[in-house]
């Protein structure tokens, strides 16, 4: 072999990044480019609706993607959790995944074909009960496009994860400005967007049955199901209340508002999920590869992320006042009362960010009993303050009070997460000093 050849593999071996880095790499470039896309969909659905069309479609929007992730019951995590630790019996875990999906979609579905009219009538919004068939067309496409997403994030295949979901937005991009250009964005014709994710869900129908077959043909073994059943008992109680945190500032207030200030208040919502999506990204790579090292391990690891987490905080909390600059003009001067929303949910999504390090590792460790707890202490502090408070100034106040209602408890749970996982970490050294001097070496444990 030549020494040029030499040279060229040994340059690779040095730019070859490790795995856990390689992925996060991949799923933040995707989420950079996912959010990109859907931003753009979002300047052009604001500024051709207005506020109160563009409020209604909110609503619709917010409905899917609040009931696909709230009735998915947490068993994304517990799908990944196992697979990476079942390996053999991987297929048949996201067959188990998928029956459950299917069953409580189902429901789902019945129960808005039934009751979607009253349910929106008590909820003041009856103007959008006309759109039930897309909200129907929303869950089905979004619910399995989720099973997708977590097969191929359980089998860390990350790059076509990416290249997947880039489609997808790229496609539904492609549909709005085919409305724009034809003088069309109107939202009897903009729903239809949700035909796109159902439409790649077909991809996968080859896996779907194998998943199912695979799970009738070799049943678990009675420990490994008690032990999945136990780690969903608590994933399930955590994730609704993590999935209601997501939007319940959003329902909440509209009970008290209209479909204009609904309207201005998720324009400022998708505007920060440009930059909030970094503690999901990166907490989809980091459960996985957690999953699969030991306890000390774990705590390395997280050392590393407080520290890389604290530094994109402070970068983001220095481009804050550019708010006052953007909003108007991406969005125009009818949604200038966004700015002060934005700012509040920016500083609450850098909470969040700082959580992310300590949850995942929790995660990871089987403490999901613990989040679980915190989660509905911040639940209940967010329900409380907005009862207390919109009676009174929702009409005018709602969409601040709601932001600074969840910034409050968002604050809250990094407090309480950051407080157990120290405590877990302190007994897992001790452990580990202990058993290193009955061996009769020094204990030096890296960081």
């Amino acid at each position: 072999m030549s020494s040029a050849t030499l040279s060229v593999l040994k340059l690779k071996k040095r730019l070859k990044l490790p795995p856990l880095l390689k992925n996060m790499s991949i799923t933040f470039s995707e989420s950079v480019v996912t959010k990109g896309l859907n931003f753009l969909i979002i300047l052009v659905l604001t500024r051709k609706l207005g506020p109160e069309d563009y409020g209604k479609y909110s609503f619709i929007f917010v409905t899917v993607a609040t009931c696909s992730a709230l009735f998915d019951f947490g068993m994304e995590n517990t799908a990944v959790r196992f697979a990476a630790r079942e390996r053999d019996k991987k297929q048949g875990i996201f067959g188990l995944y998928l029956s459950v999906k299917l069953c409580t979609l189902l429901s789902l579905v019945l129960f808005f074909v039934f009751g979607g009219d009253w349910l929106f009538s008590l909820m003041n919004k009856s103007a959008v009960s006309r759109y039930l068939p897309f909200l129907i067309m929303g869950l089905l496409g979004e619910s399995l496009f989720f099973v997708n997403d977590t097969y191929l994030q359980a089998n860390q295949r990350f790059q076509l994860r990416a290249v997947l979901n880039i489609i997808r937005y790229a496609v539904a991009l492609l549909f709005i400005l085919f409305l724009f250009v034809g003088n069309s964005v109107a939202l009897q014709y903009v729903f239809y967007v949700y035909l796109v994710p159902l439409l790649f869900s077909l991809v996968f129908l080859g896996k779907y049955f194998s998943f199912i077959r695979d799970y009738l043909k070799k049943p678990f073994q009675k420990p490994l199901m008690g032990e999945i059943l136990d780690y969903e008992k608590w994933m399930f109680v955590y994730s609704t209340a993590y999935n209601l945190l997501g939007r319940i500032d959003f329902f909440m207030l509209g009970f008290w508002v209209g479909f204009q200030q609904l309207g201005i208040y998720n324009a400022a919502y998708q505007l920060c999920s440009i930059v909030s999506f970094l503690p999901v990204a990166l907490g989809k790579v980091l459960l996985p590869a957690l999953s699969e090292l030991g306890e000390e391990e774990v705590c390395r690891k997280t050392k590393k992320m407080i520290r890389a987490t604290t530094l994109i905080c402070v970068v983001a909390v220095l481009v804050m006042p550019l708010t006052y600059w953007l909003v108007p003009f991406l969005l125009g001067k009818d949604y200038i009362a966004a700015v002060p929303i934005l700012q509040i949910l920016l500083l609450t999504f850098i909470i969040g960010l700082m959580s992310m390090p300590y949850e995942q590792s929790l995660y990871s460790l089987g403490r999901p009993k613990v989040l679980s707890i915190g989660r509905y202490i911040q639940l209940g502090m967010i329900i409380l303050l907005n009862g207390v408070l919109l009676p009174f100034f929702g009409m005018v106040y709602g969409a601040y009070i709601v932001a600074v209602s969840g910034l409050l408890g968002r604050l809250f749970y990094l407090v309480y997460a950051r407080w157990f996982y120290l405590e877990y970490e302190g007994k897992i050294m001790a452990r580990h000093e202990k058993a290193v001097l009955r061996e009769g070496t020094p204990c030096q444990v890296q960081y």
